[in-house]
């Protein structure tokens, strides 16, 4: 199993869809409003999609923050 990882570098360089872990973690975590617990992890980040409001959330997700980002016109 591989373990948490920075993604902070990838965040900027890649495109909207990067590829993450649950526990992968970068400096712009911002705390999903919807979520009761917090940990600077992806799951809990409000850019980190793993389907967790559906009937089958996975282990491994998509980061949102570029796309979010762009849409806020930041």
């Amino acid at each position: 199993m591989i373990g948490p990882e920075d993604k902070t570098n990838e965040v900027y360089r890649r495109g909207d869809r990067l590829a993450i872990g649950r526990s992968d973690f970068c400096d712009d975590f911002e705390q999903d409003p919807d979520r009761l617990f917090s940990a600077r992890e992806c799951w809990y980040c409000q850019y980190g999609d793993f389907g967790i409001f559906t009937e089958h959330p996975t282990q491994k997700g998509v980061c949102r923050y570029k796309s979010t980002r762009q849409e806020e016109g930041k």
